[in-house]
């Protein structure tokens, strides 16, 4: 046994474990939520250790017991003043089946192992504070009659049925509770319904959690409304502890201040208990009238960086503005058919009720994001805020509110990292993308880490000059096992797991360092171009970003291109004063997949271009005469006309780059001329690529890039 030495104020805890490992383990968890501990690794000597003060809450490691572990549970609850500590189980073997049988030896929580610290703490908590209530107890044990005179509270055993089983005592003076002859009685028949209703939705959601509840009822008296709180404890798999307190002086005392208590001190929505109990009610009325319930989970994108670059004054001014926006679409709705509160630093919860079909949920998301499209004006800065929208139903996505809120969550991680509408409904298939969408973050976590990361560069040739006039970054994931992990698939894996944003600088960085160092003698040093995905596109700080990067590795401005979709400049409603922007610094824009979308001719006229990609399908039909040559043709006459440099992407044949240079195309860019370049490789290119220009100059260029090709290989 080694107690702790700090000086803590939760009480204490017993460990009982035979290994040091996991004792220590679970110590320093303990002792991070105020709890001094006691460790044992004799389960004989366990009696021992059960002295005054007792424990708070006792931790058994499966593992000690050398017979069935559920045994040396039994043998606890059986020692006096054990029968109602918390007592937690931590086992490897917790399928539903052991889980039940734990829970009839009146186990209070089984946690599996390897422990998952923050599920052990969650549990902890939930008993933080039943350290008055165990006293209680235990004092109602004792054989002078004026403690249990005396007792506040009144103590109850209740089944899930909502059988009074047991009535230990306490509170034997209030008439209006009236204790005594509530044993053996259901609640439903002695309490109101709405008290009733209230206890037994929150029993089933106690039992499902294995977490201690506390709320608030009131009971009619003679005269006036009594107000009672009921705090609720596991106690087994089908039955808890109900502790019952007369609590109508406090509550006179708050009748000016109960709904600020009830209330988030920043927004003023409800808070997330009163939420839950709403949400369990809604969910009740909604079986018995076989109705449907909605859950949206509704997060602000990018809200750490209004936090980050404009404080917190900033970001908590932003959160009241949104919570007004989202109620201000819920007016007309009764009630009691929605409730919305604050579960996060940015993310709300919207629950609606009474709900006809998937259309009309829809319509109100859409009506929250619709509501959002006029900036916020703070303290001079003109804010865009864009949130983010999962929806789960009721029944089809759950039974229970923790399912539900679980599939909405999920719902709104596909929505962020996958919608382009930024609201999606909740499918199972979103479960099975979301753990791989863990595994792969975990996995690309650490190629970031163990810098498995490079990056690769494709010419692009110059037809008037027949040189090498830019080189596109592209990266590579150098998979262990894998090998090498192409552009396609690394981005989209980035973006899912929002590691796009570290990624991206890294690849900002490195480009313009490796740019920097392309300096062909006598001649103009190439550009480098980088492609941005639509998440770093919206970054607020991207001009400052880039600026930085430019600053730091000192290439110049104009050797830096930014490629970007049509559907990329269509979705950001900030796109026109970013680019132009950029374009003031010097950076280059080029339009990539330049055909595919439907606003080119206006993007073309309205945004400073540098250069636009006629889109790859187009180049590849243009090997033979047709209307892709007819509209290769057309692309590349209108951007003479708006001097706009054209390349033409994927150009794999002679014949191709004979027609792109006749039509007065500028420049190609495919694996004729070379398949990407492992950076090192890229000076003996330019190098090789000069050289050979120069010797037999741009009549056929196909040639001069094979000699390129072998020379820089060489």
């Amino acid at each position: 046994m080694v107690p702790s030495d700090q000086n803590q104020d939760s009480g204490q805890a017993l460990v009982l474990s035979s290994d040091s490992e996991t004792s220590g383990q679970i110590a320093r968890l303990l002792e991070s939520e105020g709890y001094a501990t006691l460790e044992c690794d004799d389960p004989e000597a366990i009696d021992l250790h059960i002295v005054e003060p007792s424990p708070a809450v006792i931790v058994v490691d499966a593992a000690i017991a050398s017979g069935d572990p559920l045994d040396l549970c039994l043998a606890i609850r059986q020692l006096p003043g054990c029968d109602f500590i918390p007592l937690l189980l931590l086992s490897t073997e917790c399928e539903e089946a052991d889980a039940a049988r734990a829970y009839d030896r009146n186990v209070t929580t089984v946690i599996a192992k390897p422990i998952d610290e923050d599920v052990f703490k969650k549990h902890i908590r939930s008993l933080g504070d039943t350290g008055r209530t165990l006293s209680g107890i235990r004092a109602l044990r004792m054989p002078e009659a004026n403690v249990l005179e005396t007792m506040p509270d009144a103590f109850f055993v209740v089944g899930k049925d909502g059988l009074l089983r047991q009535y230990l005592g306490g509170a034997n003076g209030d008439s209006v509770l009236a204790p005594e002859a509530m044993e053996g009685q259901k609640i439903k028949d002695v309490w109101p319904p709405e008290a009733a209703n209230s206890v037994l939705l929150n029993i089933k959601r106690v039992l499902r959690s294995r977490d201690g509840h506390a709320f608030e009822i009131e009971l009619p008296g003679h005269d006036s409304r009594h107000a009672y709180e009921i705090r609720l404890l596991v106690q087994g798999r089908d039955k808890v502890l109900m502790i019952v307190r007369n609590i109508t002086s406090m509550a006179g005392d708050r009748v000016g201040s109960r709904d600020d208590d009830n209330r988030d001190a920043l927004t003023g929505l409800v808070t997330r208990d009163t939420f839950m109990n709403r949400f369990e009610s809604m969910l009740a009325n909604a079986r018995l009238r076989e109705r449907g319930v909605a859950v949206l989970s509704i997060d602000i994108d990018r809200f750490s960086r209004i936090n980050d670059t404009l404080g917190r004054a900033v970001g908590d001014a932003v959160l009241k503005v949104s919570a007004q926006r989202i109620e201000h679409c819920l007016r007309g709705a009764d009630d009691g058919n929605a409730c919305l509160t604050r579960v996060g630093g940015d993310e709300f919860v919207l629950i609606l009720a009474d709900i006809e079909s998937r259309e009309d949920v829809d319509s109100v998301a859409a009506r929250v994001q619709e509501s959002f499209l006029e900036p916020v004006s703070m303290e001079g800065h003109k804010l865009v805020i864009e949130p983010s929208i999962g929806m789960s139903l009721h029944p089809l996505d759950g039974e229970n509110a923790d399912e539900l809120l679980k599939n909405s969550r999920v719902a709104l991680d596909e929505a962020k990292m996958m919608s382009a509408q930024g609201r999606e409904f909740f499918s199972n298939t979103m479960k099975f993308r979301a753990r791989k969408r863990l595994d792969v973050k975990n996995e690309l976590r650490w190629a970031i880490e163990k810098e498995q990361l490079e990056l690769y560069f494709l010419p692009r040739i110059d037809l008037v000059t027949g040189r090498a006039a830019g080189l596109e970054a592209l990266l590579r994931w150098m998979h262990p096992l894998r090998g090498s992990v192409p552009l396609s698939e690394v981005i989209p894996l980035a973006e899912a797991t929002g590691l796009i944003f570290p990624i991206g600088e890294w690849v900002l960085r490195s480009a313009c360092e490796h740019a920097q160092s392309w300096q062909p003698e006598g001649k103009d040093a190439p550009s480098v171009s980088i492609n941005l995905s639509q998440q770093e596109f919206a970054r607020d700080d991207l001009v400052e970003l880039i600026s930085q990067s430019l600053n730091a590795t000192g290439l110049p401005a104009n050797r830096l291109e930014l490629e970007l979709t049509e559907g990329m400049l269509m979705r950001n409603r900030r796109a026109e004063a970013v680019v132009k922007d950029l374009h003031d610094m010097g950076v280059g824009i080029v339009l990539d997949d330049f055909g595919q979308g439907h606003s080119s001719i206006a993007n073309l006229t309205s945004l400073p271009i540098k250069a636009i990609k006629i889109d790859r399908a187009f180049v590849d039909g243009a090997r033979e005469p047709g209307d892709q040559q007819a509209i290769c043709s057309a692309i590349i006459a209108m951007s003479r006309e708006l001097d706009i440099t054209v390349i033409a992407e994927g150009v794999e044949c002679q014949s191709q780059v004979d027609f792109f240079r006749d039509r007065g195309c500028d420049a190609v860019q495919g694996f004729l001329f070379s398949e990407p370049l492992a950076a090192e490789k890229v000076p003996a290119f330019l190098a090789a690529c000069t050289q050979a220009v120069d010797k037999t100059g741009r009549l056929d260029l196909g040639t001069v890039c094979k000699e390129v090709r072998i020379k820089a290989a060489s």
